[in-house]
């Protein structure tokens, strides 16, 4: 690896870091695991660097690695767990009480994600990454609509999950 090559992947890594970490804590709850699909995925991302044309696709080049990895990972163990995201729920400013409610409305939703089949999953995971709706398209490799639709549905079995009838 040439010393360009290094300091662009330190980079990427740095920027999407915590992206990979949550795609990966939502088709796993084993930490020891999670971290072995963080790693395997920052390895397939250096290694397709050099086909990586287009700066402005990183973010989606790099979470469809992710999720690529981890639905191979589910399928190899046909299983589905995770484990809360403890780096997002820390809030300087929330006080213990409001931190617990977080928490635990974040683990709530992360077990409603969990449940989703794979094409709801994979969707709403890149939504919750707060990607837009022609990122997660252009990421998973279908159309606008298709992901629009997917979403609906997997905010509504979300929903239903988590207790809310409409």
């Amino acid at each position: 690896m040439a010393f360009n090559e290094m300091v662009e992947l330190a980079q990427i890594m740095e920027v999407h870091g915590a992206m990979v970490r949550r795609i990966a804590t939502v088709y796993e709850r084993d930490l020891s695991r999670v971290d072995e699909l963080v790693q395997d995925t920052w390895i397939a991302v250096w290694e397709a660097l050099p086909r990586l044309n287009n700066q402005a696709t990183v973010k989606g080049y790099i979470a469809r690695i992710a999720q690529n990895i981890c639905v191979t990972h589910v399928r190899r163990a046909l299983v589905r767990r995770t484990v809360p995201l403890e780096d997002t729920v820390h809030d300087a400013s929330a006080t213990p009480d409001e931190a617990a409610a977080r928490a635990i409305d974040l683990a709530l939703l992360l077990e409603a994600v969990q449940c989703l089949p794979e094409n709801l999953k994979a969707v709403a995971t890149l939504y919750l990454e707060e990607m837009s709706p022609q990122q997660i398209a252009q990421s998973l490799g279908i159309t606008e609509a298709n992901v629009a639709v997917r979403l609906h549905r997997a905010k509504a079995a979300i929903r239903r999950r988590c207790g809310d009838p409409s």
